[in-house]
């Protein structure tokens, strides 16, 4: 398979998950509205980007919380760095893994965002002790969710440089529902410019539609951005 047509099944993977997924954690309730998808295949998609701690690859329906080596006996990182995957991966073959960067938790009015602020949110809310406690006795049920919103996508954030082509791929999904409009979500107008620059080139949208899209999403006209994308 060619890195595009991975990266074509990812996307499709990533949205079905934000719009028909809910998670269940020890009885509390997390709806993911943001996540990253971290992929590694070796010879077919090799993305450095991605950590490859042993807890990424056939470790289906589990956490795994973020560590500076490829052991799971490797440290967390400390301070703001460690964020929370779900792992996707159910064989040996790849490291596949959702980094959740915003979400609801326990029906918050609004998602809680950034990776660090939700992987503690979760161990909080969930009454677990430490981030090993986190991993080893979660209790994770996927159930089934229905929401009708877009799912946009634009690069993750803060990509290291070492990840070479992979690093501008478009593998953040944001589910773009009421709590989007609502939320300062990081990079939002990068976020709005991609997604209105795929639509330009699908000529999915005339550049009135489009400003008013955009004018929907920051609750003023953005002149300059829908400037930029007819120079």
């Amino acid at each position: 398979m060619e890195i595009k047509d991975t990266i074509k099944k990812l996307q499709k993977e990533a949205e079905y998950f934000l719009k028909h997924s809910k998670l269940i954690v020890n009885g509390i309730e997390i709806l993911p509205k943001e996540i990253e998808v971290y992929y590694f295949k070796e010879g077919e998609f090799e993305d450095k980007s991605v950590h490859r701690n042993e807890l990424q690859k056939n470790n289906k329906n589990h956490f795994y919380v973020h560590r500076w080596g490829l052991s799971k006996n490797d440290k967390y990182k400390g301070g703001n760095y460690p964020g929370l995957d779900l792992v996707i991966s159910d064989n040996d073959n790849e490291y596949y893994s959702y980094l959740i960067r915003s979400a609801v938790i326990n029906n918050s009015q609004y998602p809680y965002i950034g990776p660090n602020n939700v992987l503690n949110k979760i161990k909080g809310s969930c009454k677990f002790s430490d981030y090993k406690d986190l991993e080893d006795n979660s209790s994770i049920d996927v159930v089934p969710n229905n929401i009708t919103s877009e799912v946009i996508f634009s690069s993750r954030i803060n990509i290291s440089e070492y990840a070479e082509e992979f690093r501008c791929i478009k593998l953040r999904a944001v589910l773009c529902d009421d709590s989007f409009y609502d939320s300062k979500y990081p990079a939002k107008e990068y976020l709005i410019k991609s997604f209105l620059s795929e639509k330009k080139k699908q000529e999915n949208m005339t550049k009135d539609q489009m400003l008013k899209y955009a004018e929907n999403v920051f609750g003023y006209k953005p002149h300059k951005i829908i400037q930029e994308l007819f120079q």
